[in-house]
């Protein structure tokens, strides 16, 4: 990761995840060489469940973090800002229960003075649509946003794909998310059940 950053210099913004891989003495450390590195964020560096080392490691170094499976709706948010959490949280539509309760994250986190980041759990193009409706509303992504999901797809199921370009996408106009279902490839990827003839 340093030789990224190293390379790219200022051109790009290296970012980690960790995924909850670290305890907290790995993580102070972990965090200690990436911030020399002149990495820019840190994702998730301890387990979901522990709120205290989040915060201490949030309040050791100037390397921020950006809380993610710790904060599922605004009650986490308001648990871990209220007791000094200071770095971002990652908003996720499908994590919170939607666009309206992932806004309420979002509204928790500006209130607390805590940076935003469009999160994805990798949805396709209504899901993603769904969340891109959500962060248009807010004034502000601190951190960017990352809704690449259905460029990963062989295939889509609405009549048009959205149009992603110079490192964003179109938000789709019109009644609803904006986009329209296609029946055909609706049918052709619906799950078949059927059940076996008794014997």
């Amino acid at each position: 990761v340093a030789a990224i950053k190293a390379a790219v210099g200022d051109r790009a913004s290296v970012r980690v995840d960790v995924n909850q891989a670290w305890d907290e003495s790995t993580a102070a450390k972990g965090m200690a060489e990436l911030q020399a590195a002149g990495i820019d964020l840190v994702e998730q560096p301890t387990p979901m469940k522990e709120h205290a080392a989040l915060v201490r490691l949030s309040q050791k170094f100037h390397l921020p973090i950006l809380a993610d499976e710790t904060v599922a709706d605004a009650t986490d948010m308001f648990t871990l800002a209220s007791a000094g959490f200071a770095g971002a949280v990652a908003l996720k539509i499908a994590k919170a229960g939607g666009p309206l309760q992932a806004l309420k994250v979002a509204n928790v986190a500006s209130a607390a003075g805590i940076g935003l980041y469009g999160g994805t759990l990798l949805e396709g193009t209504i899901g993603t649509v769904a969340a891109l409706h959500a962060w248009s509303t807010l004034d502000t992504l601190h951190w960017g946003t990352e809704m690449f999901g259905p460029l990963l797809l062989k295939d889509d199921i609405v009549e048009t794909p959205l149009h992603f370009h110079h490192h964003g996408v179109t938000l789709p106009a019109g009644p609803g998310l904006g986009v329209t279902l296609n029946e055909d490839k609706l049918a052709e990827y619906r799950r078949k059940s059927s059940l076996a003839p008794h014997a």
